[in-house]
């Protein structure tokens, strides 16, 4: 773990419309990989107004709709600039992921209807634009939880490879599914997947990454698992609906992260998310201390030193 990813996925706080005012910070803070999230996947069936295929940002906006960049001109040029004068030397766009989604349901849907395969689909179409558009974005992150299709999944990735991205995933349990994929891409398209981000919080607590790089191991023995894990945990938040709060605070992250002590696999951290660090850690109530984006470098960072500490004997 020598050149450890500091990881941070972020929604709204780096769309369209607010990027400008959080660029700096993000680029200064001491991220190394920024995800942008959530994307998500036209379904005519599932939301009235989008099409097959569309690409949908967090929600909204609308980001490529029939083969057409349709979101804020200026977007793609901000995203770029996360990298300039910045640590952060990577950025992917996760898709899926977040409360009652049908993404990769859609996707086995436009793959199965057009015969097994992506070839000549909007979707395809629209992923080209995307590429073209946003040549600053190194890779595509599958947080696929709605629907383990292993068929459409690989079709899915091998299709975004294809064009030039990299693939991330981003599973929290069924690590058959995860194995199985990795192992078909291996195959197709070896070096292709990059590193696995874990979560390890919400319906993930209790996952450990080297449980996870047995699991790759037994299912590809001469895989190499050294780093492969980036481990995540989220942020401290309040839900209003269930009036309580969810999530960690920087010293729990700190403590995870220092839990996977001598871990070869453990390649990092993430943090879900920087929408609840800008809007959640505004309330003191929470950790007791206005928690900012550099408290949750600097926990990731600590845990890090102190997993290397214990791994050393120190």
């Amino acid at each position: 773990m020598s050149t450890p990813n500091i990881a941070l996925y972020a929604g709204g706080p780096l769309g369209p419309t607010a990027i400008t005012q959080n660029l700096r910070a993000t680029q200064q803070v001491g991220w190394t990989t920024i995800i942008l999230s959530l994307f998500h996947i036209g379904n005519p069936n599932n939301v009235q107004g989008q099409h097959w295929g569309d690409i949908i940002f967090n929600g909204a906006p609308m980001v490529v709709s029939q083969g057409k960049y349709v979101a804020d001109p200026s977007w793609p040029g901000n995203v770029a600039k996360l990298k300039q004068n910045s640590f952060i030397t990577q950025i992917y766009a996760s898709f899926g992921g977040g409360i009652t989604v049908v993404d990769f349901t859609t996707i086995q849907t436009i793959y199965n209807n057009n015969n097994n395969s992506f070839s000549g689909t909007m979707l395809e179409k629209n992923f080209q634009v995307f590429r073209q558009t946003f040549p600053a974005i190194d890779g595509i992150d599958m947080d696929c939880e709605d629907n383990y299709d292993q068929p459409s999944f690989v079709a899915f990735c091998q299709m975004l490879i294809g064009m030039g991205f990299a693939i991330t995933f981003c599973p929290y349990q069924d690590p058959s599914f995860w194995t199985g994929s990795l192992a078909a891409l291996q195959q197709s398209n070896p070096g292709a997947v990059k590193w696995w981000n874990l979560q390890c919080y919400a319906g993930g607590n209790g996952n450990d990454p080297q449980m996870w790089a047995s699991a790759i191991t037994q299912a590809i023995p001469k895989f190499p698992t050294d780093g492969f894990i980036v481990a995540g945990d989220w942020s401290r938040w309040y839900d209003k609906q269930q009036q309580q709060w969810n999530g960690d605070c920087p010293s729990a992250v700190t403590s995870l992260i220092s839990s996977f002590a001598g871990e070869s696999c453990f390649g990092g951290g993430f943090i879900w998310n920087m929408d609840q660090i800008l809007t959640d850690g505004q309330n003191t109530a929470g950790c007791g201390a206005v928690e900012t984006m550099a408290d949750y470098v600097k926990a990731l960072v600590n845990g890090m030193k102190t997993s290397q500490q214990k791994a050393k004997g120190k």
